[in-house]
């Protein structure tokens, strides 16, 4: 993710909610922030991945703590000379600097509304999504392909259409687990000239397909059951689909701040809010994570009209 493309408004209203009222770590909004900085995407001033590690910090009482912020407007306050560089890391990153280093804590939003994370907070995170990035394990496009033309979620689809399963999200996220779903990208050119055996690879090619993004009274994003549930969206765009990991998607949409996932909208429209998705991710982590995905957004499949 771009650091300009970094936004993090939730956690921004969690915490100026906690800081404006005075609460403490038993608070229910502090327990909201504790979710938002589990799946959170911080900039930083300096860079914690390969051999040159360095971080800013300030010193306090209790010791040096590193500055992370929630945007960019946020961190052009404390460092307004564009010759400072940030970087964006998951929160995971940051976790685990706490644990090799002798920093006290972080900071958040130092200059604006700030957010004091001790060093024995940090330590009580759990669960927090690391992604696996291990290509030797990742289905090759044939077999993506294979695989895109055998889904058959037929089960699944029995399930989110009874009204008697809308609040059942275990049970929703187990049948899940056992089925390959989709997403839709979108493009104004029909690719077909860069197609081969029905695939488009994205990491050769570099086509301009984007994410097809569903905004109705929030921003979503979307997944589907089948390709025929993609060609009930009408858009003036090609359309491909694209195999989802979904414990990445439900990641993916939590660290881009949207408002959740929506399951085959304008037909079922099954929504999944934010604060459901961030209540079940560690059960979608464990259910719903397949490593031999891991490199499926480099491929696309063309959607007949």
């Amino acid at each position: 993710m771009r650091k300009e493309d970094v936004t993090h408004e939730y956690l921004k209203r969690h915490i100026r909610e906690y800081v404006n009222r005075g609460d403490d770590i038993s608070d229910e909004t502090f327990k909201k922030i504790f979710e938002e900085i589990k799946h959170s995407r911080l900039i930083v001033a300096g860079n914690l991945s390969g051999d040159d590690i360095s971080i800013a910090t300030v010193k306090t009482p209790k010791g040096r703590v590193g500055l992370l912020f929630t945007d960019m407007d946020e961190y052009r306050k404390v460092f307004p000379d564009f010759e400072v560089e940030a970087h964006v890391h998951l929160f995971s990153v940051y976790k685990a600097f706490i644990e090799i280093s002798e920093m006290a804590g972080y900071f958040i939003n130092v200059a604006g509304e700030p957010f004091v994370l001790p060093r024995e907070i940090i330590e009580m995170f759990e669960e927090i999504p690391v992604p696996d990035h291990c290509d030797d394990v990742a289905y090759t496009s044939k077999e993506l392909k294979q695989l895109k033309d055998s889904i058959d979620n037929c089960e699944l689809e029995e399930f989110i259409k009874n009204p008697q399963n809308a609040y059942d999200y275990e049970e929703l996220f187990e049948r899940i687990s056992s089925s390959t779903l989709l997403t839709l990208m979108v493009c104004k050119n029909d690719l077909a000239d860069i197609e081969e055996n029905g695939v488009i690879r994205l990491d050769e090619t570099h086509p301009q397909g984007s994410l097809f993004i569903e905004e109705n009274c929030g921003i979503y994003t979307t997944v589907y059951t089948s390709e025929e549930k993609i060609s009930d969206v009408d858009l003036p765009l090609n359309k491909f689909s694209q195999i989802i990991d979904f414990s990445y998607m439900v990641n993916f949409t939590l660290n881009s701040d949207f408002d959740g996932i929506i399951i085959n909208p304008r037909s079922d429209n099954i929504v999944l809010s934010r604060d459901m998705l961030l209540d079940y991710s560690p059960i979608v982590e464990m259910l719903c994570f397949d490593a031999r995905l891991n490199t499926t957004t480099l491929y696309m499949f063309p959607v007949e009209a």
